[in-house]
């Protein structure tokens, strides 16, 4: 896999509190806070990004290849009933630079899910707990 760069948005953002958002702190290297266009819908315990025109705000790791494995099977993101798939997607670091990251799609339909407004998975995580 050439590109290395991974946007996470939930779950495995480094403060999420989330074990693996901890898993991926220590096994990724972090690069640091980013945006991409999109839209945030709440599942269960974690979100569902599908596409959208507003700002979606998360975390860019570099990663290795040996990783990958691991954060397919979390994310749900193989098989025929896949729950979200990995596509490269321009995202916008804080710096201001673009750059060509992997993230995890939601495939399924959102209707019924509730929309996380302002695009950020941890400012509405801390309402549900």
């Amino acid at each position: 896999m050439e590109n290395s760069y991974l946007f996470v948005y939930g779950t495995l953002r480094r403060q999420s509190g989330h074990d693996m958002g901890q898993w991926l702190a220590n096994n990724g290297h972090y690069i640091g806070e980013a945006k991409l266009k999109g839209e945030l819908y709440q599942v269960s315990y974690y979100p569902a990004l599908v596409a959208g025109d507003n700002w979606i705000y998360g975390d860019v790791y570099a990663c290795q290849p040996d990783i990958w494995p691991t954060l397919d099977a979390f994310e749900e993101a193989t098989g025929l009933e896949a729950e979200y798939e990995r596509h490269l997607h321009p995202v916008l670091l804080v710096t201001g630079q673009w750059l060509s990251a992997w993230v995890y799609w939601y495939r399924r339909p959102t209707t019924g899910l509730s929309p996380v407004a302002g695009g950020d998975w941890l400012r509405h995580s801390t309402t549900l707990r």
